[in-house]
């Protein structure tokens, strides 16, 4: 993963990766779970009670999961006996995944 500090040197949240798994300030994200065929960025704010998924606090960090990849391969014959083709979802490459953490003051 690519870890973006915004104001290096200030105090962060928090933080750990493990896998596909990034968790900021106790709220935990499996990026794997979360990729979509197009990008996905998900804000981690501090909140009424602490750490959240979005709402509208202080940004704590943004994890941009980057869209799925796909692989085509051989597919059943169709009715016809005819050979066909199938999209596989590739593995998320956890190294496109970017996590930008934000100064907690």
């Amino acid at each position: 993963m690519q870890i973006v500090l915004q104001q290096p040197g200030q105090p962060m949240a928090d933080f750990s990766v493990s896998g596909n798994t990034v968790t900021v300030s106790g709220v935990t994200v499996d990026c794997a779970d979360r990729q979509l065929d197009s990008s996905v960025v998900i804000e981690i704010r501090t909140g009424a009670n602490g750490a959240q998924e979005g709402g509208s606090g202080a940004y704590l960090a943004h994890i941009a999961i980057p869209p799925k990849r796909y692989v085509t391969v051989a597919g059943p014959d169709d009715a016809n006996g005819n050979p066909t083709s199938i999209q596989e979802p590739i593995a998320l490459d956890t190294n496109a995944v970017q996590v930008t953490l934000w100064p907690t003051v």
